[in-house]
């Protein structure tokens, strides 16, 4: 009796989940697809650091960045370079080329600001998690890392960071590297907001600094019109009080001629033609991770900001499965009416 009972029962469960099987497959087609939100940011960048953002499949992205000098520097200084345009503090050329949707590979030439100049850098970033529409998943989470080397020549000061050596330990002194993991909530149309732990390592440095330092980086745009907004950075050392200088918060606590300071960048984003074009002020020289993140001493207060600007554009390599109408190289809208 026990076994035809528990016999009847095992064949009820067989049926019951068969029909939960046949059901499924006759509306799977009827179930919503999953929609993912789109840029969260504009570019690949938001000022001088990454954004979630990735360059998409078979287009390469070319931009050219400039920062400029110091606009309000002291003894009126700041009227002789006329506020700063008379000198070059970085000049960036970087190409970026989506490999997919969400693996990106670049290569870049800066000119450098810190101690070691003249910086070629190769990055790969991934884009692993992207956020939802229904904010089923609440954020977007790309990785990436970059490796630099310097190719200026050696000082003869031996207490130099750009005194390298020779043999092997000589050209490995002219390495260093970033990891960053980049969370970004695209929180409404016209706000997205990121958080970026950040760990830059310099196989050289001086004697009172630590090799490998840690950053926290929060980002946000605003978007006040389809083709307009304002963009934010700001970055925090994470390391105890005294090392390389640095200190907590010195700019609001009134500290000047620190050793260091975080970095804070403010700009505009306007798309133009098919262009991204950023307006900003910021106190950092650099624009490479592995320069403006650990070499900072410029001060708001102390008139030590500078105007810079970035045109980025993006061409398709390939317009496999693309039909003939949407083949432009040029195109007048924003990149946010793309399909």
């Amino acid at each position: 009796m026990k076994f035809t009972f528990t016999s009847l029962l095992l064949l009820l469960a067989y049926f019951s989940f068969a029909q939960v099987d046949i059901l499924d497959e006759l509306t799977k087609d009827q179930k919503p697809k999953r929609e993912y939100v789109a840029y969260t940011f504009k570019t690949t960048r938001v000022i001088n650091g990454h954004s979630v953002e990735t360059v998409k499949k078979n287009q390469l992205d070319f931009r050219v960045s400039h920062r400029f000098g110091d606009m309000a520097a002291s003894n009126n200084d700041h009227i002789h370079s006329m506020f700063g345009f008379d000198q070059a503090a970085d000049i960036a050329f970087i190409f970026e080329y989506g490999i997919t949707d969400d693996l990106t590979v670049g290569i870049g030439r800066m000119k450098g600001a810190g101690p070691q100049r003249e910086l070629w850098n190769a990055n790969i970033k991934y884009r692993a998690l992207k956020q939802t529409k229904d904010f089923k998943f609440p954020m977007t989470i790309t990785l990436f890392g970059n490796t630099s080397i310097t190719s200026m020549r050696p000082s003869t000061d031996p207490t130099s960071l750009s005194n390298f050596g020779t043999g092997y330990a000589g050209f490995s002194h002219r390495l260093s590297y970033t990891l960053q993991a980049m969370m970004a909530v695209k929180a409404t149309d016209w706000l997205s907001i990121q958080l970026s732990p950040t760990f830059v390592w310099r196989n050289k440095v001086a004697y009172n600094d630590n090799n490998g330092l840690f950053f926290l980086g929060l980002s946000a745009r605003t978007k006040f019109a389809k083709r307009y907004g304002i963009i934010f950075e700001y970055f925090l050392p994470l390391v105890k009080p005294g090392v390389g200088g640095r200190e907590y918060f010195p700019m609001v606590r009134g500290i000047k001629n620190a050793a260091y300071y975080p970095n804070l960048h403010i700009g505009f984003e306007a798309e133009t033609g098919g262009h991204i074009f950023h307006v900003n002020f910021t106190n950092s020289r650099g624009m490479l991770e592995n320069d403006f993140l650990p070499y900072n001493t410029a001060n708001w207060a102390q008139g030590a900001f500078r105007l810079g600007f970035t045109i980025s554009r993006t061409f398709p390599l390939s317009y496999k499965n693309k039909p003939k109408e949407d083949r432009k190289y040029w195109k007048k809208g924003s990149v946010e009416d793309e399909k």
